[in-house]
């Protein structure tokens, strides 16, 4: 377990979750801060006699089954005694026949006692989620006036561009929440889809929730536009909620759209949420893992199975990588069979470590990766059965994997879809309405052909003042701009020595006001680097 999020302390105890790998729930743990002992964990899995374990059709899912983590942190409502976590989804992410049911507590807006770890209340923001859309943030606290009403309020924004208000002590919706119907026609076999998703009345959603023919990018080359079309025309879209698919299924707003991980801003003042947003367009394509037989085989061919039950999701069917995942071709270049080793069991970045694996496992990996012709006609040394994939079951129920996290692109690089790519957006949390909505980011050289503004993706929240800005970096464009919270309108930006993929912080030191934000870049490519950057506010007059 790596903690991706800082934990949250509450008298003496810390309490913390985090990342996992593919077979590790992510129960979340209190332990004392003075001894380290233990105090409490909740099982994000239920085991049998808990609360949420008759929503697994399988009775042996907390043995077998991970993630359901809260790897986007917490929020303390310290005077109540409540510890608030958005959940990750279960695993396999886009194929849920081995793991039927709603599965409590994958994609739940989770309140627990923080003496005790009791479950207080959850609310599911998507039953048997396989999209990978869980909460992308911590929740948040807020307290709103609702007809005159004084409401102390969590709001949980998520990657599907849907904003949930719900009652902090009960996880009642403050708003309405529908349940509505969703597509299931379509799903691969074994899969058995929910019927109806939960969606909020108010706010209305603040990313578009699908695309059409109607909606491809208009501002390409008909060359390109063409290429795009008959592309789409061979995918499945109908809707957030389309059924993952072999030959290709959109996911709009996107894997990492909607609100992500910066998460929104609140002005307790106005009672105003802020958030950014992506729309990108993606394509889910699953792809259905073999049987393997009980024979002997050789490091290559072993390897080659062990890559598609580990790597092929993150990498690619192809080891060219994708999204945020880089490219295996010649990586031979760089890692020799000891250090390539090393990598797998410690993990790097987003890469978990994989010390599970035995050494023969990775080996196999390792001949088919490093491309090891001294190894890959050895006889795999491995037990038989971490070859086989959950198809050997006796209930022999097909299984799938998916081959990575791809976008759908234009021959320029653009997304596939119309702007706007990235928006920020001002809700009024007191009547669910939106105060206004911008643009985010932009691309120069459609600019200088005077394309209105895009919007970019952006990852990374605002931080905003009392005396009316809304401080925020997170865009792909690199510039950090201060706007006026009250109407949208850009007031400074300028260009940062690397994209701000972060949050800013503020603070005051002798009486000076000062903003901070840390450039690391890297999240598209591109520009990277270790600098923070901080701005001085000027005197108040």
């Amino acid at each position: 377990m790596t903690p991706t999020s800082p934990v949250i302390v509450y008298k003496d105890l810390f309490i913390v979750s985090g990342q996992v790998d593919e077979e590790t729930p992510g129960h979340i743990r209190a332990f004392d801060v003075k001894t380290g002992e233990q105090k409490w964990i909740f099982h994000t899995i239920p085991h049998p006699g808990e609360f949420g374990f008759d929503t697994w059709e399988d009775s042996t899912a907390y043995k077998t089954k991970g993630s359901a983590n809260a790897w986007s942190g917490f929020s303390l409502d310290e005077k109540r005694g409540l510890v608030f976590a958005g959940i990750g989804n279960p695993t396999n992410d886009f194929y849920g026949g081995k793991r039927l049911g709603d599965g409590l507590f994958g994609n739940c807006i989770l309140a627990l006692d923080a003496e005790t770890g009791k479950r207080k209340w959850h609310f599911q923001t998507v039953h048997h989620d396989v999209w990978d859309m869980d909460p992308s943030s911590a929740p948040i606290l807020v307290s709103l006036n609702k007809g005159g009403q004084q409401i102390d309020a969590l709001v949980q924004t998520t990657k599907t561009g849907l904003v949930f208000i719900l009652d902090r002590e009960t996880g009642t919706p403050i708003y309405p929440i529908e349940e509505r119907p969703v597509p299931t026609l379509g799903a691969v076999e074994g899969e058995v889809l929910s019927p109806t998703q939960p969606f909020p009345v108010k706010p209305v959603p603040f990313a578009r929730q699908g695309m059409t023919e109607k909606d491809l990018n208009s501002l390409v080359s008909p060359d390109s536009y063409e290429d795009i079309k008959k592309r789409y025309a061979q995918y499945n879209s109908h809707g957030i909620y389309t059924p993952p698919s072999i030959n290709g299924t959109v996911i709009f707003p996107g894997y990492d759209g909607g609100g992500e991980w910066g998460g929104p801003s609140f002005d307790p003042e106005t009672g105003i949420l802020y958030v950014n947003s992506n729309e990108m367009t993606w394509v889910l394509n699953l792809v259905k893992l073999e049987k393997t037989s009980n024979t002997q085989k050789t490091n290559l061919e072993a390897g080659a199975i062990l890559y598609k039950k580990h790597c092929m999701s993150c990498h690619g069917p192809e080891r060219l990588g994708g999204g945020d995942y880089p490219s295996l071709i010649a990586v031979n270049k760089k890692y020799n069979l000891i250090k390539f080793n090393e990598l797998l069991s410690t993990g790097r970045r987003m890469m978990p470590p994989f010390n599970h694996m035995s050494l023969a496992e990775k080996n196999a990996i390792a001949s088919l990766v490093l491309e090891m012709d001294s190894k890959k006609e050895e006889i795999y040394a491995g037990k038989p059965e971490t070859l086989a994939t959950s198809s050997n079951e006796e209930n022999d129920s097909p299984d799938y994997s998916f081959t990575g996290y791809n976008k759908f692109l234009t021959k320029e690089g653009y997304p596939a879809v119309n702007p706007p790519w990235g928006t920020l957006n001002a809700i009024d949390l007191n009547t669910g309405e939106y105060v206004w909505k911008i643009p985010f980011g932009e691309f120069e050289e459609l600019k200088k052909k005077g394309i209105p503004t895009t919007g970019r993706e952006n990852y990374g929240g605002s931080v905003i003042t009392s005396g009316g800005l809304l401080f925020i970096a997170a865009s792909s464009d690199g510039k950090f701009r201060a706007i006026n919270k009250a109407n949208g309108k850009i007031l400074f930006e300028t260009e940062l020595p690397a994209p701000g993929v972060a949050t800013p912080a503020t603070y005051v030191v002798n009486g000076k006001q000062f903003i901070v934000i840390a450039c690391g870049g890297s999240k598209w490519g591109g520009k990277k680097g270790d600098a923070y950057v901080a701005f001085a506010l000027p005197d108040k007059k």
